[in-house]
C-alpha cells in the first residue's frame, strides 16, 4: 500500500503541472534570434538543471538521486520503493548587437516535467516533457539587385517567426545483469511554428510605400522516433564509479503539415494563394558518447554527440542557409563537501561547473555559427532529505558580428542571380535555470498516519 500511495502522489502532481506546462510551452515566445530564422530553430540544451549546470553532460551519469533523461539506460538505477519528480522553468536573457545596433530580449518558460518510477527490480520507467527547439526570430533584409532597384524600386523584404517543438519521452530502463544497463526511449515530437513575410515596395516613380506582398505558413509537426541507449560500469565500488554510456537517435522524418497563404495587397486584398501540404523535414541521426567519474564528494562528466544534417535537408541559398554537421562537447564537476553532514547546510550543498562548445547546424552568409557557453549551479537540500532545489547558470556566446553583401545564385532564383545586403549577429546570453526534484523516500508521497 505504502507504494501505491507513492505512485498515486506522483501521478497527481504530474497531472497538475502538466496542462500549465503544455500551455507555457505552447503559448510563450520562448526564444528571440535570428539564427532560429529557419528548420526548427535554436536546438534546446537537454537534461534537467542538474546536467545543464554542468555544461549539459550526463550521458553516462546513472545516480538514484537524479532522473537522467539524457540515456535512457538510467532508469534502471531507480530505487525500488521510490518515486522521482523534477519540475523545471528557465528565464533566457538574450544581448545581440551587430556592427552598428544592439538589442535585448527575455523570455520565462516553465521548461521540464520528469518522472521516474519502479516497475521491478533493476527495471525503471521514466517519463519526460522538455522543449526540443524553439523559434522566434525578427529578420530584416534590403535588396541590393540593380536591375530590380533600377525597374522596381526600394524592397525590403521583413520575415517574422514563432513557435516550438515539444518532446514527450515514454522509456524503459533495464539492469539485466551487473554493471551493465540498456534502455530506450519512445518519442512524440509535436509542435507548431508559425513564419510570416512581409514584401515592402518603394517604387522609382513615387515616394509612398507600399505593402504589396504577404504570406504565412503554419507548420504542424506530429511524428515519433526512438532513442536507444547503454551503460556500462567500468569500476564501481562503495567508494567511485567508473562509468562509460552510449546513446543513439536514428533518423527520422517529422513530415510536417504546412498551411501556407499568400496575399497581394495594393489598391485592393486579393489571396492569390492558398494551400495544404506536407514536406520532408528530418531531424538527423545523432549518437552520444559519455564518460563518468564519481564519488562521494566529487563527480565529472564528459560527453561527446554528433548530429548529421550535412545533406539531409534543402539548402535555402535564397537566404543563404545550408546545413553542416552539428558537433557538440559538454563537460562538467560537481563537488559536495559533506552530504551527511546534519548541522552544517552548507557542506550539503552541491557545488557544479561546466562548459558546453558546438559549432551549429546551420552555415548563414558562408559564416560558421560558433555557440559556446561557462555553467555554474548549485543543488541545496530540503531539510534533512535527499529532495532538493537545483538551480543552475549559462553564460554563452553565439555567433558573430559581420556585415556585407550575399550574392544570391541564380539556381535560387530561376533567373539572374541578385544581392542582399546583410549583417551578422553575435548573441551573448544568460540563463537562470531553477528545478524543484522531489525524491520518493522523502516525506512528499508518503500515506499520512494519526493515532
Amino acid at each position: 500500500m505504502r507504494n501505491s500511495y507513492r505512485l498515486l502522489g506522483a501521478l497527481g502532481a504530474l497531472l497538475m503541472i502538466l496542462p500549465t506546462t503544455l500551455s507555457a510551452q505552447s503559448n510563450s515566445l520562448s526564444a528571440f534570434s535570428p539564427y532560429t530564422f529557419y528548420g526548427l530553430g535554436d536546438m534546446s540544451v537537454q537534461g534537467s538543471a542538474f546536467f545543464r549546470s554542468m555544461g549539459g553532460a550526463g550521458v553516462a551519469y546513472s545516480n538514484y538521486l537524479h532522473m537522467n533523461s539524457l540515456n535512457p539506460a538510467s532508469y534502471a538505477s531507480v530505487m525500488p520503493r521510490s518515486v522521482l519528480f523534477n519540475v523545471g522553468g528557465e528565464m533566457y536573457n538574450t544581448y545581440a548587437n551587430t556592427a552598428d545596433a544592439k538589442t535585448s530580449y527575455n523570455t520565462l518558460n516553465i521548461r521540464d516535467v520528469n518522472m521516474l518510477i519502479p516497475l521491478a527490480k533493476g527495471l525503471g520507467f521514466g517519463f519526460t516533457m522538455t522543449p526540443l527547439s524553439d523559434v522566434g526570430y525578427r529578420v530584416k533584409m534590403t535588396e541590393m539587385d540593380p536591375l530590380i532597384l533600377a525597374n522596381v524600386g526600394n524592397v525590403v523584404y521583413e520575415y517574422l517567426g514563432e513557435g516550438n517543438t515539444t518532446q514527450f519521452k515514454f522509456g524503459l530502463g533495464w539492469n539485466p545483469f551487473k554493471n551493465f544497463a540498456f534502455g530506450v526511449d519512445v518519442i512524440y515530437y509535436h509542435g507548431i511554428i508559425t513564419r510570416n513575410f512581409n514584401t515592402i515596395v518603394t517604387p522609382v516613380i513615387s515616394e509612398t510605400t507600399e505593402r504589396t506582398l504577404y504570406g504565412t505558413q503554419r507548420e504542424t509537426y506530429s511524428q515519433a522516433g526512438v532513442i536507444l541507449g547503454a551503460q556500462y560500469n567500468l569500476f564501481a565500488d562503495e567508494l567511485r564509479q567508473f562509468t562509460i554510456g552510449v546513446t543513439y537517435r536514428p533518423r527520422v522524418n517529422l513530415r510536417p503539415k504546412a498551411t501556407r497563404s499568400i496575399v497581394a495587397q495594393a489598391n485592393f486584398v486579393d489571396t492569390i494563394d492558398v494551400q495544404n501540404s506536407r514536406f520532408d523535414y528530418y531531424l538527423p541521426s545523432s549518437f552520444s558518447v559519455g564518460l563518468a567519474y564519481t564519488t562521494r564528494k566529487f563527480g565529472a562528466l564528459l560527453d561527446y554527440t554528433f548530429e548529421k544534417w550535412q545533406g539531409l535537408n534543402t539548402s535555402d541559398l535564397l537566404n543563404g542557409i545550408t546545413y553542416s554537421n552539428n558537433h557538440y562537447i559538454k563537460g562538467g564537476i560537481q563537488f559536495v563537501p559533506n552530504s551527511q553532514d546534519a548541522r552544517r547546510y552548507f557542506n550539503r550543498i552541491s557545488y557544479r561547473l561546466g562548459f558546453r562548445y558546438n559549432n551549429y547546424y546551420m552555415n548563414i552568409n558562408g559564416h560558421d555559427i560558433d555557440d559556446k557557453a561557462i555553467t555554474l549551479g548549485f543543488g541545496f537540500p530540503i531539510r534533512q532529505g535527499l529532495s532538493n532545489i537545483n538551480i543552475g547558470f549559462d553564460f554563452g556566446q553565439r555567433g558573430l558580428t559581420a556585415s556585407g553583401v550575399y550574392t544570391v545564385p541564380a539556381t535560387a532564383t530561376g533567373g539572374m542571380a541578385s544581392s542582399r545586403a546583410y549583417q551578422m549577429v553575435r548573441e551573448r546570453y544568460f540563463r537562470i535555470s531553477v528545478e524543484l526534484s522531489l525524491f520518493g523516500e522523502d516525506y512528499w508521497f508518503l500515506k499520512p498516519k494519526y493515532e
